[in-house]
């Protein structure tokens, strides 16, 4: 479909936006699961090449210093969650008008 026909028609029919929204998060849902499922062969390759005694110094370091900031970055995410749901679990006891320790 052109371009100017698709926004005519969202111009014309709001509702479309939804769908549009959509299937947008649809596709980048489909794409978070290749990658999720391509997550531990990346992460055996990264190992791989730090563990290369042919690779150049300047590769491993550079690949040493991906492998941190990921560890590093799902760390940070983990607690972040974690934090993240003892908040809400405290909103949740205050509009309930439990007692709440914080």
């Amino acid at each position: 479909m052109d371009y100017r026909t698709l926004r005519k028609y969202v111009r014309d029919h709001p509702d479309a936006n939804e769908f549009l929204e959509r299937q947008t998060q649809d596709a980048l849902d489909q794409s978070h699961s290749k990658l999720i499922a391509a997550a531990p062969r990346a992460a055996q390759r990264l190992i791989d090449v730090i563990n290369d005694e042919n690779n150049r110094g300047y590769v491993v370091v550079q690949a040493v210093e991906s492998l941190f900031r990921i560890i590093d970055r799902g760390i940070t995410d983990r607690e972040n969650t974690e934090q993240l749901k003892e908040i809400k679990e405290s909103l949740n006891a205050l509009e309930g008008g439990k007692v709440v320790d914080v």
